[in-house]
């Protein structure tokens, strides 16, 4: 006899029925199912009717349709902890990077940037020398992040490699020319605007490597400058989709079979604090790659997965909340079997890490891994209702957004003509309109704000006197380079970086090809408004001495004013204001007087509706005429709206208003004060 046996059986139907009542009579979707920036609907409760897993329709791990892994084990045993690093100076980042693997870290990632200024500043073979030194490439990989220097720094990495025999390379040399020409806008390498002759480079390098160095990637398709620009997670996918779709008819163009073109892809995807649909995107993101890789007649359809926290979510203000974002986050990817995990520092947005952020980054996989026992398990939420229909949802409304990225014209022709960036626009707009409302709380940020924290400092880097140390001299013009082909445009430019060639050269030299150049997809984080309220409230504090203060002029007991007194602090706190508590009460001129002493500069009534009806007006009068530039009422204004402003109140704060706003105008009028 089953335990279950002993309790009454429960229906859906009766369950909805409890709800109902309990709900009295507010619509259930309207109160409980909340929707994604996709649209999709997450349900308060998921039953077998929602996902029936009899069929095993997302099948075992390591067997189409690859939901569950690209392997057989999944990533059993564990996931391969990587660590970014672009500290300017190559000697500096050698030394980071030589701390990171002595102390857990399995693999490597590396942003270049010739200018020292968001990345390692390599500019020849002897700098990213630099940076490798000590390292063993056979047993700890490196993934190049995508730049516009990704040819001469991949033919750099190749002779680093063939300089220490190592022939067995696994990592990456982090081509995404797509990828690069979203985020930066420029240096995608092209005789026209036709797809195959602009990726030639690509298909040149992927055929290289396909020889050289079996075992690495050619491609890291990364979806973070989407993800960045404020990208839903359909889009996310579909955009990932469709940049491996070009990728695949110009290296198959280019000569390589459609197995060993789908053998140079790699993805990389955003992982955020949204733990649902973090997991349900990886999950979906090998169920649509196989089915790319199947209609294009693969029999190759699985792709190395990686994942790396979302710069978006990260903050300047209370940094230390980002350890809790990243956190979630590299537990979701772990969960969803992400093959490859990156945990930014906490201090990321901030500028280069320090030490302390790079250690707890490296932790938070450990703890993760070997003390929380992540990996001991392949696809634990396999066959959990919620994750299975999520993961559908996704795959499908991504195949759909995929499907008219391809009617496009393919992703190339969408970037270039403005689609991708239109499409993202939309939702990035409804996000910032959601933060700015408070729809969608920023914990530390647009909500429970510490305003008297203290900074947190980011290491920094004299990128000047890195740049004048490693000045390589004028360089040497190269010969004209062989039109690309069959790898041997990437033998041309190994041989001209073992000749000390500069990134600046090889670029001057590909650029006989032409480039193409559009407006970069601007790169945003969700906090960033309101950060700059804090700033302008630090620059008020820096100038006269302390920071602006709003009174709490509440009406009434604590219990009647407690709530509306409480919301209104956690607002202006998270815009840089200081509030001053008031003692309550019903008389206005009292309470005036508490203003006056206050020495603050604003006001705001809180209380109860009813209190309101009785003393609103009255106080509001008392306030101005007590020095008050600018007074606010938490709630809203109704029938009495009218009256109000006319003795003096500016605006209202209540649930949904526009708080952003709020404090634009109020950070507006103080500079102008």
């Amino acid at each position: 006899m089953s335990l279950a046996a002993e309790f009454p059986h429960a229906s859906h139907e009766t369950w909805l029925k409890l709800v109902d009542k309990i709900l009295g009579g507010v619509p259930f979707d309207k109160k409980l199912v909340s929707r994604t920036y996709d649209g999709l609907a997450i349900q308060p409760l998921y039953t077998r009717a929602d996902w029936d897993g009899d069929a095993d329709p997302s099948g075992y791990p390591g067997r189409a349709p690859y939901v569950r892994g690209n392997t057989t084990l999944g990533t059993h045993g564990g996931w391969d902890m990587r660590q970014l690093h672009r500290h300017p100076d190559p000697d500096i980042a050698n030394r980071q990077i030589l701390e990171d693997l002595e102390r857990g870290i399995t693999s490597i990632a590396l942003r270049i940037d010739p200018t020292g200024e968001d990345g390692i500043c390599v500019r020849n073979q002897a700098d990213l020398d630099a940076v490798l030194k000590g390292m063993l490439l056979d047993l700890a990989p490196v993934a190049l992040d995508p730049s516009p220097a990704s040819l001469p720094v991949a033919a750099m990495l190749m002779e680093v490699l063939a300089r220490h025999k190592v022939k067995d390379f696994a990592g990456n040399f982090g081509f995404d020319p797509l990828g690069v020409l979203a985020s930066h806008g420029v240096r995608l390498v092209a005789a026209d605007k036709a797809l195959v002759p602009a990726l030639a480079p690509l298909a040149d390098a992927a055929a290289h490597v396909a020889k050289a160095y079996p075992k690495a990637r050619t491609l890291n398709v990364t979806t973070l400058p989407y993800h960045s620009a404020g990208a839903t997670d359909a889009q996310e996918l579909g955009l990932a989709l469709a940049a491996a779709a070009d990728y695949l008819r110009a290296l198959t163009g280019g000569g390589l079979s459609i197995d060993a073109a789908c053998e140079q892809m790699a993805f990389t995807l955003a992982a955020d604090a949204d733990m649902f649909l973090t997991i349900a995107k990886f999950r979906a993101m090998r169920r649509l790659w196989a089915r790319v890789a199947e209609a294009c007649g693969a029999t190759h359809r699985t792709a190395p997965l990686t994942a790396r926290t979302a710069p978006r979510m990260m903050s300047r203000r209370d940094p230390w909340v980002n350890i809790l974002r990243t956190t979630v986050a590299c537990f979701s990817a772990g969960i969803a079997g992400a093959e490859a995990v990156t945990v930014l520092p906490f201090d990321h947005a901030l500028g280069l890490p320090q030490a302390l952020a790079r250690r707890v980054a490296r932790n938070t996989q450990a703890i993760l891994q070997e003390e929380s026992g992540l990996a001991r398990v392949v696809d634990p939420v396999g066959g959990a209702w919620l994750f299975e229909k999520l993961t559908d949802d996704l795959a499908t409304a991504a195949w759909s957004f995929f499907q008219k990225i391809e009617a496009a014209g393919g992703m190339m022709a969408a970037l270039m003509s403005g689609f991708v960036a239109d499409e993202i626009a939309g939702v990035r707009a409804e996000r910032m309109k959601n933060i700015a409302r408070r729809k969608d709380a920023l914990t530390g940020i647009s909500e429970f704000p510490n305003i008297d924290e203290a900074p947190v400092k980011a290491e920094t880097a004299d990128r000047a006197a890195i740049l004048k140390a490693r000045d390589p001299g004028t360089p040497t013009r190269l010969d004209t380079l062989p039109q690309p082909g069959g790898g041997g445009l990437m033998a041309a430019l190994r041989a001209a970086v073992k000749n000390a060639a500069t990134v600046a050269a090889v670029g001057e030299a590909l650029a006989v090809h032409g480039h193409m150049t559009l407006p970069p997809l601007p790169q945003i984080r969700l906090g960033q408004e309101f950060e700059t309220f804090r700033d302008a409230g630090d620059a008020y504090a820096a100038k006269f001495g302390a920071r602006p203060k709003i009174f709490l002029a509440s009406l009434g007991t604590i219990a009647e004013f407690t709530a509306r007194a409480g919301f209104a602090k956690n607002l202006f706190e998270a815009g840089g204001i200081a509030t001053v508590d008031g003692t309550g009460g019903t008389d206005p001129a009292a309470i005036a007087e508490d203003f006056r002493h206050s020495k603050s500069e604003l006001a705001v009534i809180c209380g109860t509706d009813a209190l309101y009806g009785a003393h609103a007006v009255a106080l509001a009068t008392a306030l101005r005429k007590a020095g008050a530039g600018m007074i606010y009422l938490a709630g809203r204004g109704g029938d009495a709206e009218a009256a109000l402003r006319a003795a003096g109140v500016d605006g209202f704060i209540y649930m949904g208003c526009d708080v952003a706003a709020v404090l634009k105008d109020i950070h507006g009028r103080l500079e102008a004060a």
